[in-house]
């Protein structure tokens, strides 16, 4: 059957989303859909992304009119939103992101189409003034069903949203990787190939907790000489990183190249991956370090690394509470104990098929009905 999917999302940038909606665009593409995906964020008109030459990407426009105030350029942009998914006039619209969400559930109103909404932060709508759920809650009983990424985010979506129809969808992950449309940064010409590297990667926000695994760090650099740490992304912290790198005098162990396009070889040049994060999603780097066979350390946050990591097997968790003196302790026992490093490497590898785009697609068809 012909079916015609429309996707909306903030922008195709850099992030978990993003890389879903890609996956989700080109598979469907490919299987013959008809797929339109539209970006709610006109300032942001550069895609990361290679997406299929099937797939119709479409970009909300500013208000013309009155480009300084940022309510009639709202309203201007929701009203191009629901023009637009009138026109397509699509069996399916599949929204992700909070802000997002309300906006294409609203833009919807009246129209046939089923309406999915998808949730990524945790706990899920996060940014959503708690004291309005009971509008939400109305505004969101003509939605046909809300997707997360893990059974905790369900349990709460079942106590404080108890009509809305959940169900719970991994992210997919792609081996190999592909290249995306950002710089290529060549592992080799930033470390020497003789050297042990301990890899993170993220935007670089608080949440990230950079800071936190650069501290760590610090603690065991002078025991392992030959283990330097690399840190990729971009984001608002990159300036105080660099203040606390050059104040710990790391300048020479600390690296931080940027975001990459060509993270595969980063993963496949690292000995060791940290995700210091107090909090998660789904988080895609962890689940990509792991296909890589990369053995893993993150942080028990509520929600992701603990629906990837079966502690001591495949990965390591840490608590939250224990900070750097955590992170410290299980970058110490996977740098000193070869065996145990390279079997949490080996059973790693076994969520390849896990979340395998295939797998994790069958799911989507089967609860879409698609």
């Amino acid at each position: 059957m012909d079916r015609n999917i429309v996707i909306v999302v903030s922008a195709m940038n850099m992030g978990g989303a993003q890389t879903v909606v890609s996956i989700l665009s080109n598979y469907w593409s490919k299987n013959g859909y008809r797929i339109t995906l539209i970006s709610t964020f006109s300032g942001e008109r550069t895609n990361h992304y290679k997406l299929s030459k099937n797939v119709v990407l479409k970009y909300l426009s500013d208000n013309p009119f009155s480009v300084k105030s940022k309510l009639l350029n709202l309203f201007w942009k929701f009203f191009h939103l629901r023009r637009l998914i009138k026109s397509l006039n699509p069996d399916l619209v599949i929204s992700f992101l909070t802000r997002v969400n309300v906006a294409s559930v609203l833009a919807t109103i009246g129209i046939k189409s089923r309406i999915i909404i998808c949730e990524r932060t945790w706990p899920p709508f996060l940014t959503l003034n708690d004291n309005l759920y009971w509008m939400y809650r109305l505004l969101f009983k003509v939605v046909d069903r809300i997707i997360v990424q893990t059974d905790k985010s369900k349990i709460w979506l079942g106590e404080n949203f108890p009509d809305s129809n959940v169900a719970v969808i991994p992210n997919p992950i792609i081996y190999p990787l592909p290249s995306n449309n950002l710089q290529f940064i060549p592992p080799n010409g930033v470390i020497s190939r003789d050297r042990k590297v301990i890899l993170a990667s993220g935007r670089l926000h608080r949440f990230k907790q950079f800071d936190m695994l650069i501290n760590a760090y610090d603690r065991i650099k002078d025991k392992y000489l030959d283990w330097d740490l690399i840190i990729l992304g971009e984001g608002e912290e990159r300036d105080a990183l660099s203040r606390l790198i050059f104040r710990l005098g790391l300048s020479d162990r600390i690296y931080c190249p940027g975001s990459v396009g060509n993270i595969s070889e980063w993963y496949e040049r690292a000995d060791l991956f940290v995700l210091s994060s107090i909090l998660e999603g789904f988080p895609n780097v962890l689940l990509e370090a792991m296909a890589h066979g990369l053995p893993s350390i993150s942080f028990d946050c509520d929600t992701g690394p603990r629906d990837m990591i079966q502690d001591g097997v495949n990965g390591v968790l840490v608590n939250p509470r224990e900070k750097e003196l955590g992170l410290q302790n299980a970058m110490e026992k996977m740098i000193s104990d070869d065996k145990y490093r390279h079997t949490i490497a080996s059973n790693s590898i076994l969520s390849r098929d896990k979340y395998a785009v295939g797998n994790v697609m069958k799911e989507w068809d089967r609860i879409l009905d698609i």
